[in-house]
Parts: C-alpha cells; sequence; structure tokens
C-alpha cells in the first residue's frame, strides 16, 4: 500500500485556514477556537499549534483569502468574442469575488481592515492588470481602458457591499447593462422591455 504523504507545515495550514472559512464568515470575531477546532476536523491543540492562538488564525484567514491569486489572471486566459462578453464576465466574477472580500472584512472587523489598508498596492495593481484586459477593446471605448477598469470595479463594489441583512441596491446585471449602455433608456431598450416613450416619460411632459 501507498503511503499517504504528510502534508507541510504550510499546506496543512492552508487546508485548516479553507475549512474554517465558512465558520468565521458566520460568526465573525465571537467564533470560539472550539468552534474553529470542529469545522477544521481537528484538536484545538492542533489550532494553536499551526497559529499560536485564534487572533493569529483569524488574520491568517484574512490574509490568505485577500493574498489569493488575482482572479483577474485567470480571465486573462480566457478568450472574449467582443467587449460586451468581456465585460459580462469579468462584471460577474468581480461582483462575486467582491462580495466575499466584504463579507470577510466585515467579519474579521478591525483586523480586516487593516489587512485591506496593507494591500491597497496590491489592489491598485489588480486595476493596472484589469486595465491591460481592456486594451484590446481600446477603439471602442469612450474613456481609457484604466477608467473603464476603474469604473468597472466600483459599479462592482456597489453590487457586492451590504451591511446587516440589507442586501445590495444593484445586481451584477445592473452594473454590466449600466457599464455598457448607461443609466439613460433610448427608444432601443423601451422597445426590447415592452415600454413607451410616453409611459417613461416624466408626468409633466406627457400630452
Amino acid at each position: 500500500m501507498t503511503p499517504i504523504p504528510r502534508l507541510s507545515g504550510d499546506d496543512r495550514r492552508a487546508q485548516i485556514i479553507e475549512a474554517v472559512t465558512p465558520a468565521m464568515l458566520e460568526h465573525g470575531q465571537t467564533i470560539t477556537t472550539r468552534q474553529l477546532a470542529e469545522a477544521a476536523g481537528v484538536a484545538e491543540g492542533t489550532l494553536f499549534k499551526a497559529f499560536g492562538d485564534k487572533e493569529s488564525l483569524l488574520i491568517a484567514v484574512g490574509e490568505h483569502h485577500l493574498a489569493a491569486e488575482d482572479f483577474t489572471a485567470e480571465l486573462a486566459a480566457l478568450q472574449f468574442d467582443s467587449l460586451d462578453e468581456f465585460v459580462t464576465v469579468t462584471g460577474a466574477a468581480l461582483v462575486s469575488r467582491m462580495r466575499f472580500i466584504f463579507r470577510l472584512v466585515v467579519a474579521l472587523g478591525p483586523a480586516g481592515q487593516r489587512i485591506v489598508a496593507d494591500r491597497h498596492a496590491d489592489f491598485e495593481a489588480s486595476k493596472h492588470r484589469l486595465a491591460a484586459q481592456f486594451a484590446p477593446y481600446r477603439h471602442q471605448l469612450r474613456v481609457s481602458p484604466l477608467v473603464a477598469a476603474d469604473l468597472l470595479r466600483t459599479l462592482a463594489w456597489a453590487a457586492s457591499a451590504s451591511w446587516g441583512e440589507q442586501e445590495p441596491t444593484s445586481s451584477a446585471d445592473d452594473i454590466i447593462q449600466v457599464l455598457l449602455h448607461g443609466i439613460v433608456s433610448t427608444d432601443a431598450t423601451r422597445a426590447s422591455d415592452g415600454t413607451s416613450a410616453t409611459a417613461s416619460a416624466p408626468e409633466s411632459q406627457k400630452v
């Protein structure tokens, strides 16, 4: 029988972090070491041996996920047939990623905010990587690729941030439509959704 290879210390810590993340998102800073150990399927002593204490483990969770390989690198390997397809796929991926990060930072509290502040340079670098992906469509843009990247990330954050039980007002589809077509309704969009120019006009303009 082939022996099961032992995990390295780093791999073991990464495995524990992934295992405890859902529980940490649910309970936030109030989570106990017992709950963390149960989520990881290990003894509390194992957690202490791997991370030292609960606070160190929670910080490690935040740093692990915020330092994860930028998902734009995965998108960069994809081939898109049009600007619309690129914005649609990238926008949806950004919203999903940012919703997770928002929940993570809220759950971690002050520690999460410190981690985000420490990674400001990484966040800015990711904007430039996204701008590079907009570059092939430069001739179709009314703004520079860097501005397009900044606008997409800003709108994605608007569709991601929520406080308490309140859901974000905007959806991923909302921000994609706004970025591609603006917020002003046209005759074409009114025809597609079954509304008329008269119905969409302000009361003061109706005859």
